[in-house]
């Protein structure tokens, strides 16, 4: 059933970006969308705001962020029945599956020559970072243009450059022209041995030796904090059990929450001064304190600095940040550039952020 595209499609010039969404962390939308609006969108003709199906509201959260936005390319894009029966059963929940199934309805909906696949956790540090990412994606042809290449050793030792699919720019034409399972995670035979291909990884493979699959030379700076959704939701559904922040994300949400000035109605995650009981109570909900945070907290604290040079946070939003940051950079005696130096010499961080490898 979702093994053909189920309509033709006329597509415009320019871009259309596709905004996967959990259902039950709206919050997540609004973070994303507020970085949108501090970028130049020139050529951005629809925001697809695509669910993942993991709630039981059919969306209504995420409907009520977008009508905050006086934005009308802003899209959300509705699931048939029996997206959500599927999407319930796929395993593990939130899964490669269930990303898959957000691409292939953020595909089928958008209706320009290019799509944008962006993560609400991602930062870009230039404006124009993203107008020039389609420029050169559109001028060349490219049926993917990423900023960042895949470091699996199936494809480094053939010396493919295949480009990951965060914050990817590819040709909605070229993706339809491929079955969706050709976008489908998971195993597949190839003439090095089987391997297992993330979403989209298995079509960018077949088409590599055409020379439209690439990386951009001179990537804009982006920061990408990864696992950002996993850590929420483990922390969410702790019921009260101490959680050990490892990747210090509960903080990162907090910071861009108290950032951004929401209101407390809208609040979902502890505040800064609950957070901080947890660098020394044991009781605390949530916990520093662990050898993992005091090994982590310079990639992370250098990986915020970056963020804090984006559009949609330089000025007072970054001093409130760093400055709500200081118990915390106290306790785990950050020296600023001198530990991101070091932090760069050992390849633990990059411009781009932190390598998933760490994590």
């Amino acid at each position: 059933m979702l093994g053909r595209w189920n309509h033709s499609c006329e597509f415009q010039q320019g871009y259309s970006i596709v905004l996967p969404s959990p259902m039950d962390m709206p919050f997540m939308l609004r973070f994303g969308l507020e970085g949108l609006k501090h970028l130049d969108t020139t050529h951005c003709r629809q925001i697809l705001v695509v669910p993942d199906g993991l709630g039981n509201d059919r969306g209504k959260g995420l409907k009520d962020v977008i009508e905050e936005f006086n934005d009308p390319r802003i899209q959300f894009v509705e699931l048939s029945n029996f997206d959500y029966w599927l999407i319930k059963k796929l395993k593990p929940p939130g899964g490669a599956l269930t990303h898959w199934m957000m691409v292939l309805n953020g595909t089928r909906a958008a209706n320009c020559e290019y799509a944008f696949l962006h993560d609400a956790d991602a930062f870009f540090l230039e404006a124009d970072g993203l107008e020039r990412q389609y420029l050169e994606a559109s001028t060349m042809g490219m049926y993917t243009y990423g900023v960042e290449s895949r470091w699996d050793p199936f494809f480094t030792d053939c010396k493919y450059a295949i480009p990951g699919t965060w914050e990817l720019m590819y040709s909605t034409r070229w993706a339809r022209s491929r079955s969706t399972l050709f976008l489908m995670p998971g195993g597949r035979q190839t003439p090095r041995g089987e391997f297992g291909f993330d979403s989209m990884l298995f079509a960018q493979y077949l088409d590599y030796d055409s020379g439209k699959v690439g990386v951009m030379e001179h990537p804009p700076k982006f920061v990408h904090f990864n696992g950002t959704i996993f850590t929420y939701r483990t922390f969410r559904d702790s019921h009260g059990i101490p959680v050990n922040d490892d990747l210090f994300r509960v903080l990162l949400l907090s910071l861009i929450e108290t950032s951004l000035e929401l209101g407390e109605s809208s609040r979902v995650m502890p505040s800064l001064d609950v957070l901080e009981r947890g660098l020394s109570d044991p009781r605390a909900i949530v916990r520093y304190d662990g050898e993992i945070n005091f090994r982590g907290y310079a990639e992370f604290r250098n990986m915020v600095r970056k963020m804090c040079q984006s559009p949609a946070f330089i000025g007072e939003r970054a001093e409130r940040i760093l400055h709500l940051l200081e118990p915390f950079d106290q306790h785990f005696s950050f020296s600023g550039s001198e530990a991101f130096t070091a932090a760069i010499e050992r390849g633990h961080v990059r411009e781009t952020g932190i390598s998933e490898r760490e994590v």
